[in-house]
């Protein structure tokens, strides 16, 4: 995440009036290119612009956190996609009536249409990571005065307490103050803090470079990284977290689509179609599970293979049964056992496991319900429709049309 732009509190107010266009729009897109969030972003309006046509584009390399150029005071341009909004600039853009389209994730109601990840959504994706995992004791560590990290410490947070965790503290410091110290004082306050809470512990960083500081600081204290304190992050920065040591896990946001909504809401605006300063959120894609929190946070050793087998095998048709025979046992100890580390029966962990796979496969392919309840061990496809309305209340195809049409982009509001 970047850094803000000035303090200084703007009201909301209605994009600017329209104005005629040319068929090939001059467009600036203002957007880091030094980290993958940005060239997510990127990836997200090429895609938008191959299928509906050219913009003439000002693209400039960029560092994260860099502020908004200074040319864009007088620029001739017909139309601007904008990381780093500050209320200055706002109302500068607004009394030059330039169609833009705010990226920003540091302030809010700016006065033109805005479009960025769901920060909540983000938390609560970390949370159930963790607890899936049978970590109850849950911390979060993050930056301090940050809108957007404020807001994904109050998914995770609720998650947490939604589900019996135990969220048992929270670390801050200014982003501004990992300038100010060397980097090792920083470790040896995040080491302090760990030390203090129970484990086995849940931590989610507010980003993945925030996680780095995390598995610095548990390599200091000698904290077994997952076993003790499992670790996730946000972004999915590819060889960032493979270089972390264990490597990194962490949650996905779905920058491509921010990209790719913008670009088509600018493009509305620039063929003179009405656009409101509407605030649209956009949920992340997943997590990716990587050592830094590849584990079970489960004291009984029978228990932990029962739910790992559940995982493996839940989209094969599996029954409590077949799990008491590769964790022999009685029925009745199996659900008293996995009520109290889970929260839940056998049953339930093998429905949700199901579910988790349902919803991926109508989210990210085009198979047809027939191939999906193949996959997912029901017999027939009425089966799976009526599992999958009862557990989300809404049948398959709804749910798939709801997902399509948000990911291409085809709701936005004229």
């Amino acid at each position: 995440m970047g850094r803000k732009g000035d303090g200084l509190v703007n009201k909301p107010r209605r994009a600017p009036a329209q104005k005629s266009f040319p068929a090939r729009p001059h467009v600036a897109l203002i957007v880091e290119t030094a980290v993958v969030y940005g060239r997510e972003i990127l990836h997200g309006i090429a895609r938008y612009l191959r299928n509906q046509g050219p913009w003439s584009i000002y693209l400039e390399e960029r560092e994260l956190g860099a502020p908004p150029p200074d040319w864009l005071v007088d620029w001739k341009g017909d139309g601007i996609i904008c990381r780093p909004m500050n209320p200055s600039l706002a109302r500068l853009m607004a009394k030059r009536r330039i169609p833009l389209i705010d990226l920003n994730d540091w302030y809010r109601d700016l006065g033109f249409p805005h479009i960025g990840s769901d920060m909540q959504a983000i938390g609560v994706l970390g949370a159930e990571h963790l607890l899936e995992r049978g970590f109850r004791n849950l911390a979060f560590c993050g930056f301090s005065g940050e809108l957007w990290c404020n807001e994904r410490q109050a998914g995770f947070a609720r998650v947490a307490r939604e589900h019996g965790g135990n969220l048992c503290g929270v670390y801050e410091t200014p982003w501004a103050d990992l300038r100010a110290h060397p980097w090792q004082v920083e470790r040896d306050w995040i080491a302090r803090w760990l030390r203090t809470l129970p484990r086995p512990l849940g931590v989610m960083a507010c980003n993945d470079v925030r996680a780095q500081h995390v598995l610095d600081a548990c390599a200091q204290i000698k904290a077994s990284v997952p076993d003790e304190i499992a670790v996730v992050g946000v972004d999915n920065s590819e060889p960032f977290c493979e270089l972390c040591c264990p490597p990194l896990s962490s949650v996905v946001p779905n920058a491509e689509r921010i990209g790719y909504e913008a670009a088509a809401l600018l493009d509305g605006w620039l063929r003179g179609e009405k656009v409101e300063p509407i605030e649209r959120k956009i949920p992340p894609l997943n997590v990716v599970a990587r050592q830094s929190s590849d584990t079970l946070a489960i004291e009984d050793l029978q228990i932990a293979r029962a739910v790992g087998y559940i995982r493996e095998h839940a989209c094969n048709g599996l029954s409590v049964d077949a799990v008491l025979r590769h964790v022999p046992m009685g029925r009745s100890v199996l659900e008293r056992r996995f009520r109290k580390y889970l929260g839940h029966s056998p049953q339930e962990e093998i429905h949700r496991v199901r579910l988790k796979r349902i919803e991926h496969l109508l989210a990210e392919t085009d198979w047809k319900l027939e191939r999906i309840a193949d996959a997912t061990g029901f017999d027939h496809p009425e089966y799976l429709s009526v599992f999958f309305k009862k557990a989300i209340g809404k049948t398959p195809g709804e749910y798939r049309k709801e997902v399509s049409s948000r990911t291409s982009g085809e709701h936005l509001d004229g």
